[in-house]
């Protein structure tokens, strides 16, 4: 078995969230949530998920970040269904032809971006396998489909051009009423790529550190917990993964030594919390504080329940 030391080390040069920032490609990701509008035409609810993952493919795959399930920006669609027929067996196949609008919108202020018709058909030995064959059809890059996600982007981003000064201001009232985590979420959003991603990166540093301590020693207690429950080596490595997520200036730093001078004397570890120091130089403490306030953005936002649910003004 490798030595903690080492797994340490790894974790601390790629797989945390306090790792190097990604490329720049990766930072120009525009967040998009993807979701599904009543329908006029009932979809079977066996294949909703796979309608759901067809839409998901499309944003990923045409530059978009489909992780979120709440987003101020949507990609859905609308399925009707054209015609139906039963083709005799055996085995009997049902063949659905349907008629799939597709929508980029913006659900919080009600303005639809951009849409795309296309018709696709499916055959199956019953209706779920038809309509999942169906979805199985819509490409990503088709031309309708790309022009879609690239009209929808680019409204998207002038949206954050012209507006990136009022979402800031928002953030800062957020953090103003200790709202940290909801603050870090709007600023975040804000693609690196657009005219006011080096301003959003700055605020959201100065949120950050506001945040600190709070989220700090929030890690520390669930490592903590983590050590209460099972005090073994298997416990050890989940506990250094949350350990070395700690900003070395925050205030409970000293007790997150503590801890691991307690886990070292206990299970013989070679765990050495203080190894981070060797990989300041290498992974700068601000590319992994901008890698936090990411974490908690993306947290809070995955904590929300979607406000996207109402989109039949899209109709």
């Amino acid at each position: 078995m490798k030595s903690l030391l080492n797994k340490i080390a790894i974790l601390l040069c790629s797989c945390s969230p306090f790792a190097a920032l990604p490329t720049t490609a990766q930072e120009c990701d525009i967040p998009v949530a993807v979701v599904l509008m009543q329908q006029s035409d009932e979809v079977p609810e066996a294949s909703e998920q796979m309608l759901t993952n067809a839409l998901t493919r499309i944003a990923v795959n045409n530059g978009m970040n489909a992780e979120l399930p709440y987003a101020q920006f949507v990609l859905t669609a609308r399925c009707d269904m054209l015609d139906k027929s039963i083709v005799a067996g055996p085995p009997t196949q049902i063949v659905c032809n349907l008629g799939i609008t597709l929508y980029v919108a913006d659900v919080y202020n009600k303005k639809k971006f951009a849409s795309a018709y296309v018709e696709v058909n499916g055959v199956g030995t019953n209706e779920v396998k038809a309509y999942n064959n169906a979805f199985a059809q819509l490409k990503p890059k088709s031309a309708q489909i790309a022009q879609l996600l690239s009209t929808g982007k680019a409204k998207i981003m002038n949206y954050y051009d012209t507006q990136y000064n009022n979402i800031l201001k928002e953030a800062n009232r957020l953090a103003d009423m200790q709202r940290f985590d909801e603050a870090l979420a709007l600023v975040t959003a804000i693609p690196a790529c657009s005219k006011g991603g080096d301003v959003a990166i700055r605020q959201g540093l100065s949120i950050y550190m506001r945040y600190r301590d709070r989220y700090n020693l929030q890690l520390l207690n669930q490592a903590r917990g983590i050590w209460a429950a099972g005090q073994d080596q298997a416990s050890a490595r989940k506990v250094a993964d949350i350990l070395l997520q700690i900003d070395p200036e925050a205030a409970c730093y000293k007790s997150a030594l503590e801890l691991c001078a307690e886990m070292k004397g206990q299970v013989r570890s070679d765990l050495d919390l203080e190894m981070r120091e060797k990989y300041r130089n290498e992974v700068k403490l601000e590319e992994q504080r901008i890698a936090a306030m990411r974490a908690i953005g993306v947290a809070y936002g995955n904590g929300q329940k979607a406000k996207t649910t109402n989109i039949a003004w899209l109709r």
